[in-house]
Parts: C-alpha cells; structure tokens; sequence
C-alpha cells in the first residue's frame, strides 16, 4: 500500500519531528475507514489570545465529498487525538453511508425482477425430468 501523503501546517508555532510523526502516525490510522483517501491536509494554530489554546483542523481529500473536522484543545497531542476521533467517525459514517447505497440498489433491482425467480427454474427441472422419464418408459 502506498503511503498517505499528509500535508502539515503549522501557523506561528514551531512544528518539532516528534509532533510531525506523531500527527502522520495518527492520521495514517483514519485510512481503515476510508482507503480511498488522496490526502490529507492539517493544519495547526495556537487561538488569538494567548491561553495556550490550540486548534487543529484537517480535511481528507476522497473521490467525492471530502471529510472536514476541528478539534481544541489544551494540550497539542490530546487536540490531535480528538480530531483523529471525529475523522474516524466521520469516515465510518461515510463507509456506512455507501455500503447501505449498495445493499439498497441490490434489493431495488431484485424487485424490479433482475434475478430470475428460482422456484420457476427448480420446477422447470423437475418437469423436464418427469418427462424424461415419462419417455424412457
């Protein structure tokens, strides 16, 4: 498998290697919900105010719509903890979404009469074997 390219933004802090491999590591994980995804994109910012608040955003871009979440947070790590949850749970909803899609096209065309009826092929079968019989004797 390919890795995931993930784009890291850092806005007026200063991104370490420990913080960068962490945030790669994390992210790469959302990809068992949603394997088709093209990249990832996440940025980092200390909020305006000087608390020591820090935000982390990011989007995962898919075939389709593309999946945004936001997290704050005290500490960095836990930040980028909680939007690796919510991207989880947005790509398992998203999963979700597309596997009922599938179920649900699979049961319209079998009402419509796509698939033969096989009570109407079995007594087919039998009938001709009947026959076959009936000729033989």
């Amino acid at each position: 498998m390919n890795a995931l390219p993930i784009h890291i933004t850092a806005h007026d802090i200063e991104l370490s290697l420990g913080l960068r491999n962490f945030i790669e590591k994390k992210i790469s994980r959302v990809s068992r919900f949603a394997a088709d995804i093209l990249t990832a994109e996440v940025v980092l910012r200390e909020k305006p105010g000087g608390n020591g608040v820090f935000s982390v955003s990011a989007r995962l871009a898919l075939p389709g719509r593309d999946v945004h979440a936001n997290a704050v947070h005290v500490n960095f790590y836990a930040a980028i903890n909680r939007l690796v949850a919510r991207l989880a749970r947005l790509s398992r909803k998203r999963k979700t979404r597309f596997e009922k899609r599938k179920r649900r096209a699979g049961r319209l065309r079998l009402a419509i009469g796509g698939a033969p009826d096989l009570r109407k092929r079995r007594f087919a079968r039998h009938s001709e074997n009947l026959e076959a019989i009936n000729y033989k004797s």
